[in-house]
């Protein structure tokens, strides 16, 4: 994984991720490697996570603006 994970797009993480998990499926990987890319994959996957907790918080925010604005032209 890149040092730089904050600048990567939540595309291009979880694409590295999953090529993180495929080489830990494959059996082929030595035991300090595969603590390597487990930690790694781990890195990746919290960024991920940290990353739907934005998306999620800027759809509640939409989705109660949009409801409060609705109200608020109903009153009028």
């Amino acid at each position: 994984m890149e040092n730089s994970s904050e600048k990567l797009t939540f595309k291009e993480a979880f694409e590295q991720l999953q090529k993180i998990v495929e080489q830990l499926e494959s059996e082929t990987v030595e035991l300090e490697q595969a603590m390597e890319l487990y930690k790694a994959g781990m890195q990746l996957s919290k960024y991920c996570s940290s990353l739907l907790e934005q998306a999620e918080l800027k759809i509640r925010t939409i989705g109660q603006t949009t409801v409060n604005g609705d109200k608020d032209s109903v009153s009028d």
